[in-house]
C-alpha cells in the first residue's frame, strides 16, 4: 500500500564563492574531501532498537547514522574563515510501524549548523532539531493514538513523512517535510524549516523582508491573480477565490508565517496544504511569486 519514496540526502556546495587567493587551498581540501567521500560511501552504521513495548503497534525504530554526500567537502571549506555559515543534514532516524492495515514510515533528520570557522553553532542547531523533533513526535503520537483507537486489525491507515533539502545557497538553507496520510481519503501537509546563514538563525517568511515591510498584501494579490489566470486557462483547475456561493471559503491573504521556499530559479514560492485554498482533488498547491512583486521589500541575497 505504501509508495516507497526513499530518497538519498544530498547537499550541493557548488554555489559557494571562493576568493581567488584561497583557490589552491580550497582545491587541496576538495581533493582530500572527495577521497574521504568515496570511503564513506562504503560504510553505514545501522543501530536497531527492539520492537515498541505495548499492544499499540509492532513498531521498530531504525536509527541510521551516516555522513551526507557533501559533508567532507563542507568540513574542508568551513575551515576557511571568509565563507558563510554552513548548514548540513548529518544524521537521520526512521520510525517504521506495521499493524495489520495500518502502516507508518516517518523519516527524521538532524541538522548541524556550523559557523564560518567550522565550529558548530550550538544554539541554532539545538533550536532547529528541537523543532523537527517536536513536529515528528506529534505525527508519531497521532498515528499511535489512531492505531490504538482502531483496535486489532480494524483500521486502514498509511502515514508517510519524507524530507529533502530544497534550498542551500549563500544566504538560505531550507529543509522540507512532505506528509501524506491516507485513510478513507488522503491529506497532504507541507512543513519547511529555514536558516538564514548570514545571521545563523531560524526564520519564517517575514525574515526575508525588510523590517516593517508589508509583504503580505502584494504577495496575496499576486496569488489571487494567478488563481484566476490558472482557472481561465484550464477548466479542471479550481481555487476558492471570488466565489459568490461560498464567500467564507474565499482566499483573502497569506499568513505571516505562510509556508514558503526559494526555488532553483531563486524565486519565492508559497505553498498551501491540501484543502487550504482549493478542493481536495487539487492536492497541495504552490505559487511562484515574480521577484518584481517584492523587489523593493526583500532583503538582499534571498531572491534572484
Amino acid at each position: 500500500m505504501r509508495d516507497d519514496k526513499l530518497e538519498e540526502i544530498r547537499q550541493d556546495y557548488e554555489n559557494i564563492r571562493i576568493p581567488q587567493e584561497l583557490r589552491q587551498r580550497v582545491e587541496a581540501g576538495i581533493r582530500q574531501a572527495k577521497e574521504e567521500k568515496e570511503m564513506k560511501k562504503k560504510s553505514r552504521i545501522w543501530v536497531y532498537t527492539g520492537r515498541a513495548a505495548g499492544g499499540v503497534a509492532a513498531a521498530m525504530l531504525v536509527i541510521t547514522v551516516m555522513a551526507n554526500s557533501g559533508s567532507s567537502m563542507a568540513h574542508a571549506m568551513a575551515r576557511i574563515p571568509v565563507l558563510n555559515m554552513i548548514a548540513e543534514v548529518v544524521t537521520f532516524r526512521e520510525y517504521e510501524s506495521s499493524n495489520h492495515n495500518m502502516e507508518a514510515n516517518i523519516k527524521i533528520p538532524e541538522v548541524s549548523v556550523k559557523n564560518e570557522d567550522g565550529t558548530v553553532n550550538e544554539d541554532t542547531t539545538q533550536k532547529i532539531n528541537k523543532s523537527i523533533q517536536e513536529y515528528t513526535n506529534e505525527i508519531i503520537a497521532q498515528y499511535e493514538t489512531d492505531v490504538a483507537a482502531a483496535g486489532d486489525g480494524e483500521g486502514h491507515m498509511d502515514v508517510e513523512l519524507d524530507y529533502a533539502v530544497i534550498t542551500d545557497n549563500d544566504r538560505l538553507f531550507s529543509i522540507r517535510f512532505d506528509q501524506l496520510t491516507v485513510m478513507a481519503g488522503s491529506n497532504q501537509r507541507v512543513k519547511i524549516y529555514h536558516i538564514d546563514k548570514q545571521i545563523g538563525e531560524m526564520i519564517n517568511l517575514s525574515g526575508l523582508f525588510q523590517e516593517g515591510a508589508d509583504y503580505i498584501t502584494p504577495i496575496s494579490e499576486n496569488i489571487k491573480a494567478q488563481m484566476k489566470e490558472r482557472m481561465a486557462d484550464d477548466e479542471s483547475v479550481f481555487y476558492w477565490v471570488d466565489q459568490e456561493d461560498t464567500p467564507e471559503l474565499n482566499f483573502q491573504s497569506i499568513k505571516e508565517d505562510a509556508v514558503f521556499y526559494v526555488n532553483e530559479n531563486g524565486k519565492l514560492t508559497i505553498v498551501f496544504d491540501k484543502y487550504e485554498v482549493a478542493p481536495g482533488y487539487m492536492g497541495s498547491v504552490e505559487f511562484e511569486i515574480p521577484t518584481e512583486v517584492v523587489k523593493d521589500l526583500v532583503q538582499d541575497g534571498f531572491l534572484k
